[in-house]
């Protein structure tokens, strides 16, 4: 069996890359960046430089087709944004081989935090109360609310624009082309999760705290946790769209009890690590119901850990030491020693690109495939 993984310059990618590799797949990934992770590793068999999904949509298709064709590939695996354009044009590319992503219509469902916030109010776990903003006069009106209120626009990533007081708000500028939502805030322990969805069904699980994290922003340490109610609501969300493809949440448990969904992502997330070796593959595959053990281990990104020893203060430092010392990598192993120059030559074209189109850091990570509910012109 063959896998075509796109958006390899995710860690993601790379967890998919020697899960599949591990299991006897053949594995070969694609990116519109030069120095994807995923490029340095053992794992993959080739790896492709494709046009920007975003600026070139006609070239990145055309590009995964003929890389499906001439090396007779059985499975496309999107792990990031580039998911929402494989979307758009899934007749083509099912023609040529399976593609583990769903409809367009479906993750749009998903991925826009309002339309999001409207699937999930019927389901057994709450949502904040949530406002869409259509102007400027509907932020205005939030500034003198009794009620706190987290402002987001329908399409984010890594909490980037996110505001979390009123004096932020007089940045909003929400309007047709970037509308935002403002959800009530809602304080407790944070939750994070992953899942793998076929027709309607979840096949694989995993839950996890975000221990820490760059500020409000992506976590690097994941603590696993089992929390019954989040893999429920995540099989009901499922069942409610006939879902396939991959699922991951936010939540926000109260000290009462009360567990509240915030928003959804449906790509590859850090929830991935978690899953045990084969719990990822063995859903493409005929014996996936036989599930798996996990050593139940925390996993990180070392680098980020070692960078910021000193995060929760000196009081703190044994704890971010034992810590450290019980977590497995998610980016360097021993039987991979490629993987860190390849990272490293693809945080500086990420440096490189946030300085020549004056972006920040983590918007030029993701500038050529991010999609933000721009027209995609329907193609059967």
């Amino acid at each position: 069996m063959r896998v075509l993984i796109t958006g390899s310059r995710s860690y993601a990618a790379l967890e998919m890359a020697r899960r599949f590799k591990e299991a006897g797949w053949d594995v070969y990934t694609a990116d519109s960046v030069r120095f994807p992770v995923c490029r340095g590793s053992g794992a993959v068999t080739q790896s492709f430089l494709l046009p920007s999904p975003r600026r070139d949509l006609r070239g990145f298709v055309d590009g995964l087709i003929r890389i499906i064709q001439r090396y007779r590939i059985d499975l496309l695996m999107p792990s990031s944004e580039e998911i929402f354009y494989i979307a758009s044009r899934l007749g083509p590319l099912r023609n040529h081989c399976r593609v583990y992503c769903d409809a367009l219509e479906k993750l749009v469902r998903l991925h826009n935090k309002w339309e999001f916030s409207r699937l999930a109010a019927g389901c057994r776990v709450q949502t904040p109360a949530t406002i869409l903003l259509t102007s400027q006069e509907d932020v205005e009106r939030l500034e003198g609310s009794e009620k706190r209120y987290v402002l987001k626009p329908v399409y984010g990533r890594f909490a980037a624009r996110n505001r979390f007081g009123s004096g932020d708000f007089r940045d909003v500028r929400s309007g047709k082309d970037d509308l935002w939502i403002a959800q009530e805030y809602v304080q407790g322990a944070e939750y994070c999760s992953y899942h793998l969805a076929v027709e309607g069904e979840i096949r694989a699980h995993a839950c996890y705290q975000p221990v820490y994290r760059w500020g409000r922003a992506s976590g690097y340490y994941f603590q696993p946790v089992e929390k019954p109610a989040i893999a429920r609501f995540a099989e009901e969300i499922a069942r409610k769209l006939r879902f396939t493809g991959h699922l991951a949440f936010d939540f926000i448990e109260t000290s009462s009890g009360a567990m509240y969904v915030l928003e959804c992502n449906p790509r590859a997330t850090s929830g991935i690590h978690l899953l045990s070796p084969g719990e990822l593959t063995r859903p493409f595959s005929s014996g996936w119901r036989d599930a798996p053990r996990r050593d139940g281990r925390p996993k990180m990104i070392g680098y980020a850990m070692l960078l910021r020893p000193l995060d929760r203060g000196i009081r703190g430092l044994r704890r971010w030491a034992a810590d450290f010392a019980r977590a497995e990598d998610v980016l360097f192993d021993p039987r991979d020693p490629w993987v860190p120059l390849y990272h490293l030559f693809s945080l500086l074209e990420t440096v490189r690109v946030s300085l020549s189109r004056g972006v920040g850091f983590k918007e030029a990570a993701t500038a050529d495939i991010e999609w933000d509910g721009e027209e995609i012109e329907p193609c059967g």
